[in-house]
């Protein structure tokens, strides 16, 4: 690869004025499932009469349903029946979706709960990435701990907006204390965490869980839900989205927005992103490295679609298929698909050096 090149990717994972968006493709390397073992694993263990309704459920666009899409779903019609007199005469009651949602929610911790193990590909990532004069803001929407199991192994500052220690509390206005602390990196888990709680007062909380018995009979909050649905629930979803949105809004120079282990199939994070790049003096760049699709067709005139509405300040890098932007020539653009950076461990190695 050009030197040329290598800089301006190197330029573009570690540049003070870059943020990170992780899916859960960047977890995959420290053991933890892609969101369709997920699906399967969970699916497995729940009641036959929660498989039905999953299995009732409409691909979403070009993709297979996922444990994520139920969740949604059981959200949507737990709001719609809060607005009926007669919530019960309804094919599925309240009592039932919110058993359902308990017990999915409890599969999904059982599946991605470690005791606080942290990856060596995160460290990595961090001891590279995470040494600027400002904070360095990752958003992630991935439910394990990872991220803050290795940076407290590297004894790195980190704040994920709650104040205190057990049963600690969401307070926003941390982000903003962290302002001007360096080295610190501002964590913000845009669909909860397995590690937090809703106590009885409704507040959400994060415990300190190690293990599956430490969360059993917990209400864990995780919600990969749309906002207009659960704004009233939680007020932390509706937060942290803010948060995201305004960081993609910033004044910085070179503002731009590194996403990795993200498939883009979340429309309101798509729409969060798109907007921001569309906003009025916004300079944002996003860079993408994604993983491949069994229907790539399908894939590429998705992200084609939303390159369109960006205004040339979409890029997306697509396994080792194909490329949707400007922002490198077309042979710079072969040469580095072909280092597959979607895949988060290639990415540490091209910008940190291979690990042992």
């Amino acid at each position: 690869m050009a030197s040329e090149v290598r800089d301006r990717v190197t330029e573009w994972l570690t540049s003070a004025d870059s943020c990170f968006l992780i899916g859960a493709g960047c977890s995959f390397c420290a053991g933890k499932p892609l969101i369709g073992q997920l699906t399967s694993q969970v699916l497995d263990k729940v009641d036959p009469s929660i498989k039905a309704e999953f299995g009732g459920l409409k691909p979403a666009g070009d993709r297979s349903s996922t444990i994520e899409d139920l969740i949604n779903y059981l959200v949507r019609y737990q709001a719609i029946l809060a607005t009926v007199t007669n919530p019960t005469e309804h094919k599925l009651n309240p009592n039932w979706i919110e058993s359902s949602l308990t017990a999915i929610k409890k599969e999904i911790v059982g599946a991605i709960v470690d005791d606080w193990v942290s990856s060596d590909v995160h460290r990595r990532f961090f001891q590279r990435i995470a040494s600027h004069r400002k904070p360095l803001d990752i958003f992630t929407l991935n439910y394990d701990t990872i991220i803050e199991a290795s940076l407290d192994e590297m004894r790195t500052g980190y704040i994920d907006g709650f104040r205190g220690t057990n049963k600690a509390w969401f307070d926003p206005a941390l982000f903003d204390e962290a302002q001007e602390r360096s080295p610190i990196v501002r964590l913000y888990k845009l669909h909860g965490s397995i590690n937090w709680i809703r106590d009885p007062s409704g507040h959400v909380r994060r415990a300190n869980i190690r293990s599956t018995d430490d969360l059993k009979d917990q209400p864990v909050v995780v919600y990969p839900s749309e906002q207009k649905y659960v704004q009233t629930q939680y007020g932390v979803y509706e937060t942290l989205l803010g948060r995201f949105r305004n960081r993609l809004r910033s004044s910085g120079v070179n503002d731009r927005l590194v996403t990795a282990g993200y498939s883009f199939n979340d429309d309101h994070i798509n729409e969060a992103i798109i907007d921001s790049i569309c906003a009025d003096r916004s300079n944002l760049t996003v860079i993408a490295f994604v993983g491949a699709e069994t229907n790539v067709t399908a894939q590429k005139a998705r992200l084609e679609a939303i390159e369109r509405r960006c205004d040339r300040r979409f890029n997306a890098f697509v396994g080792n298929s194909f490329y949707v932007g400007s922002a490198l020539a077309e042979e710079d653009a072969k040469e580095l698909l072909s280092l597959e950076l979607w895949k988060f461990e290639q990415m540490v190695d091209f910008v940190a050096g291979a690990g042992s």
